[in-house]
């Protein structure tokens, strides 16, 4: 395993309000807190940086949102995916995909790519990524490997 970067809790609050951030965007904070079996004005606390929730609130909104502890995650390295993932569409994972991919070949057009351009096709593979950690789990399946 690599060794990563210590975390500090300053940090984890940083990592943690960014899934929230993008969580409540989705969701929106009301339906965020009440997954989460928590209050809005803890939400928002985390939101602007200021408290850090609790593990079992954050592992409640991996019921609404399985991305939001990508950040906090990545920094040591390590994803999360479901045991058992579950199909998407296979034509709306497919169209997501190849929009992304698209914007992604615009954006090396001109030279590599630019941190903005980085930040806006990560925010349009994510919802898919599921779906595609769910078609390799078939075809492990298939092949008798999971």
């Amino acid at each position: 395993m690599v060794k990563t970067e210590r975390l500090t809790h300053e940090k984890a609050i940083s990592l943690v309000a960014a899934g929230l951030q993008r969580a409540v965007a989705t969701h929106g904070k009301r339906t965020v807190a009440y997954v989460a079996g928590s209050s809005e004005r803890r939400i928002e606390a985390a939101l602007s940086h200021t408290s850090l929730p609790h593990l079992d609130i954050l592992l409640n909104i991996l019921d609404l949102d399985q991305t939001v502890l990508d950040e906090l995650l990545a920094f040591k390295g390590v994803r999360i995916s479901p045991l058992h993932p579950e199909p998407g569409n296979d034509l709306s994972t497919a169209a997501g995909v190849i929009s992304a991919m698209g914007n992604l070949v615009r954006a090396n057009v001109d030279g590599p790519r630019c941190h903005n351009q980085t930040l806006a096709i990560a925010a349009l593979l994510r919802p898919h990524a599921g779906a595609i950690e769910a078609i390799i789990h078939e075809a492990d399946q298939l092949r008798g490997a999971a």
